[in-house]
């Protein structure tokens, strides 16, 4: 199998310029809209990193933040659409003269005919982090994990611990008509899709490969038939320590499903441990007296955040 390429067509044409515009989209740049971009003059590419680090010193903010560049020339900054301000971007996929940006609210969908004056073609708000983002022909996929995403897109969340409302896996929508995504299918996972890699098969041209990645804790198997949290060596079915891999008919995509889970990391060995430095020790301590709550992995200690304790404890009062 190989990855499939991202489609960049008329882009090529500036390699340079393409990803000092995409670098801008994706919010690390600081500016005002698509327009404030004006001529850009080509440096010279310098070696060396500069001395001293530009870098250090460089003040914080939002759409303001002071700004560091090197062997890249920033060709323009575009602030994204009122309903994903100040919330995270995740990934960038790219076809034809569109940048789609994955952002912890859905998706954006930036015409960059003019990289110097990138436009908004549509957004999609549909939340569920973190919306990593691929392109297969006129199929998008879009992953999500966080517990609070919902398969009607809707922003009010998931606040039971066991929910049929809930989305955690990989999201499709056919982009033929790309200013109006249209939401067509899901696959769920028992682990949701922290991030996902799409592969084709020379030999297999009808169908599409989505390996998915998942790090968020199992799902209960109330929810979704099947998913276990034991150890594999309790249970052989365990969700835990593997992969997912979802076929994709390209011409039925509706159709999309687990054909297999790899367990690819049965024979890793732990690394060496050398413990929590004196300050994360403080920390936990800290924490542990003002009541936060603490779990406990193996012999590690780890301050659970108030966005993954609430939910639950709303659930039970």
């Amino acid at each position: 199998m190989r990855r499939r390429s991202p489609t960049l067509r008329r882009l090529l044409r500036g390699a340079t310029l393409m990803i000092a515009a995409t670098v801008a989209v994706a919010g690390c740049a600081s500016g005002g809209g698509s327009g404030d971009a004006g001529p850009t003059m080509l440096r010279p590419l310098m070696p060396s990193p500069p001395t001293p680090d530009p870098r250090v010193g460089l003040g914080a903010g939002l759409f303001d933040a002071e700004e560091a560049i090197w062997n890249l020339n920033k060709v323009s900054s575009t602030p994204p659409s009122t309903q994903f301000v100040g919330v995270t971007n995740s990934d960038l996929a790219f076809t034809g003269n569109y940048a789609i940006q994955g952002n912890y609210n859905g998706i954006q969908v930036w015409d960059i005919s003019n990289p110097a004056r990138p436009t908004l073609a549509t957004s999609y708000y549909c939340p569920a982090s973190q919306s990593d983002v691929s392109v297969a022909g006129n199929l998008l996929f879009v992953s999500g994990e966080g517990l609070s995403g919902r398969l009607d897109c809707s922003g009010e969340g998931v606040n039971e611990a066991v929910s049929h409302h809930r989305l955690r896996g990989i999201r499709i929508f056919d982009i033929s008509d790309i200013r109006n995504p249209e939401y067509i299918s899901n696959v769920q996972t028992c682990r949701g899709s922290h991030t996902h890699t799409v592969l084709e098969d020379p030999d297999d041209p009808d169908n599409v490969y989505i390996y998915v990645s998942g790090s968020a804790p199992v799902r209960p198997a109330e929810e979704l038939e099947g998913c276990s949290s034991l150890m594999p060596d309790e249970d052989p079915n365990s969700a835990l320590f593997r992969i997912e891999v979802i076929q994709v008919p390209l011409a039925n995509p509706e159709q999309a499903a687990i054909v297999s889970s790899p367990r690819i990391f049965n024979d890793l060995v732990a690394p060496p441990e050398h413990g929590l430095a004196p300050e994360d020790l403080r920390a936990i301590e800290e924490a542990r007296a003002r009541g936060a709550f603490i779990a406990q992995f193996g012999d590690q200690a780890v301050v659970l955040p108030d966005q993954f304790v609430m939910p639950r404890l709303d659930s039970i009062m």
